[in-house]
């Protein structure tokens, strides 16, 4: 299966050590929202969405947020995102 993030790191191969090795997030127009390489979800609501990510936690903040997608690895949300927070 094609994995875009995967494309994305055989082509940084020159890079040492960057920070894709751990999480990726891309916000399209601040209504969908792409992770990869989180852990596991914490907390679950329309306004907040907290998951484990490899050295820390992401909080999505926003209005009728849906989890549109879940792998292993990899959450699509969709809704109106206001604010990402990475600790």
């Amino acid at each position: 299966m094609f994995n875009f993030f995967n494309e994305i790191k055989s082509d940084l191969k020159y890079l040492k050590k960057i920070t894709l090795d751990s999480y990726n997030i891309i916000n399209i127009s601040g209504s969908i929202l792409y992770i990869e390489g989180h852990i596991g979800i914490t907390s679950l609501s329309k306004e907040i969405i907290v998951f484990k990510v490899k050295g820390g936690r992401i909080v999505v903040e926003g209005e009728n947020l849906i989890i549109s997608e879940l792998t292993d690895n990899t959450i699509k949300i969709v809704g109106k995102i206001k604010l990402v927070e990475t600790f």
